[in-house]
């Protein structure tokens, strides 16, 4: 069976890897995995294929006895919760995220507005390969629309309270479809809110969408020239969020995450925090600071959103600043983190800068190695059989904690490469960690490779 689904949903380069007769047939394999009934919210970013891609799974969706709830322009977050809100079977979201506009993805989601889990995946693409089920003309879908981003920014302000404090906010949006939601809510919320790349523009003209520090230099000098107390930064479908403070330095998502969690939580008991293998002990520290406990899982939203199913918990997050508040909407929601962040801001009455030394500092070091992806098994299991001197965990990749740091050997899910993660308390340590695990990497490849 081929194996359509990376980390999270379906993605690839436009009319080569992601084509629509693709994205039909897995519209028509959610309506035949969903019996042929029911009504699913369909959602998309502004990238140029994002319409040609609606359009095919609709057809899909509809050819398979679905009704549909086009939603257009939609953030990730905000199809979320129009899932539950206008009590819909499932949903899809057209996006490919922080990738480049030539990329384009399919994301699926269940009737509880939670990305669909790794079984869900497995079932599609079983019927993608075996063909889905239409009906008859008589049994053909209606498709209707519906504005979920006034109901999604209508029940966020109703959620949280103004800010007292009068803080100046740069937002860039990356010509991405956060500019639809987060500028408003800000300014709702009493910010004086300054926008960059907020004109949407499929081709992303203002910069790369990933948010890492690299991309957003222009945001950290704009915070500079306009005396403003933090810049915000979304990717495209607007699901994480990067902060950069009043000096123009980037905080880590770790650390995004970190403040949104002691925010979010601080009035909760003991409260379960889910993350990945991938993440900063700093989620350690908050979780000392409430009182709670943390949880790791595989690298990916399905994995965090599987362990709150089966297990309970309070608020999820990954190392790239993606955030879940489960009693909102169950995925990554970068608007409610910037909301968070600010709420967190607000009311400590300092800087950002003088707010991010209240938590533990941490060095990171993140590199990467070409891997074809049939070499990868091998060079986990070798990686796996090597002696290491810190304590050894293999439920994504291998991770090694030791007394002054960690470090993470781990396979791509959708690219061929192995990344390796490092942090340790000083620089130093963090380059010698990750020099270990690089050449620890280089040599496991190349044995595998011979």
């Amino acid at each position: 069976m081929k194996k359509l689904f990376g980390t999270f949903g379906v993605r690839g380069i436009v009319n080569r890897e992601l084509t629509p007769e693709l994205a039909y047939k897995l519209g028509l394999a959610l309506a035949t995995h969903l019996g042929n009934r029911g009504k699913v919210a369909i959602g998309r970013d502004n990238r140029t294929s994002g319409f040609m891609f609606e359009s095919s799974v609709v057809a899909g969706l509809l050819a398979g006895g679905c009704d549909v709830l086009r939603l257009g322009l939609t953030p990730t977050p905000v199809l979320s919760f129009s899932i539950h809100h206008f009590k819909c079977d499932a949903g899809v979201i057209i996006t490919a995220s922080h990738n480049p506009p030539e990329y384009n993805g399919i994301k699926l989601w269940g009737s509880d507005g939670a990305g669909f889990e790794r079984q869900r995946e497995r079932e599609i693409e079983k019927i993608v390969e075996t063909g889905g089920t239409t009906v008859g003309w008589d049994r053909i879908g209606k498709a209707l629309s519906a504005d979920a981003v006034s109901a999604y920014t209508r029940a966020l302000l109703q959620r949280v309270p103004k800010i007292k404090r009068k803080l100046r906010v740069v937002v860039d949006c990356g010509s991405a479809v956060g500019s639809l939601v987060t500028p408003y809510v800000l300014r709702e919320l009493g910010c004086e809110v300054i926008s960059m790349n907020s004109q949407l523009d499929g081709t992303f003209p203002g910069r790369k969408l990933e948010p890492v520090p690299e991309n957003l230099q222009d945001l950290a000098k704009t915070v500079v020239a306009c005396g403003a107390d933090l810049g915000i930064a979304h990717d495209g479908d607007a699901d994480r969020t990067l902060i950069a403070d009043e000096k123009g330095n980037l905080l880590s998502g770790d650390r995004v995450f970190a403040f949104a969690a002691l925010n979010y939580l601080q009035h909760r008991k003991r409260p379960r925090i889910i993350t990945t293998v991938a993440t900063s002990k700093v989620i350690d520290d908050v979780a000392q600071k409430l009182n709670g406990q943390v949880v790791r899982t595989r690298v990916g939203e399905p994995e965090i959103v599987g362990e709150y199913k089966r297990n309970g918990g309070d608020i999820g997050g990954e190392e790239n600043g993606g955030v879940l508040f489960f009693d909102w909407t169950p995925c990554r929601d970068g608007i409610m983190t910037a909301v968070q962040f600010v709420l967190a801001l607000a009311e400590s009455e300092t800087t950002v800068s003088e707010l991010n030394s209240t938590l533990p500092q941490y060095h990171q070091v993140k590199q990467r190695i070409e891997c074809p992806n049939e070499l990868k098994p091998r060079v986990l299991q070798q990686l796996s059989e090597q002696e290491w001197e810190g304590q050894l965990t293999t439920i994504d990749g291998i991770r090694i904690d030791f007394d002054d740091g960690w470090l993470l050997l781990r396979p791509s899910g959708t690219e061929p490469i192995f990344r390796c993660f490092a942090e340790a308390k000083t620089a130093k340590r963090a380059a010698e960690l990750a020099e270990l695990g690089m050449a620890r990497l280089k040599e496991a490849v190349e044995k595998s490779s011979s």
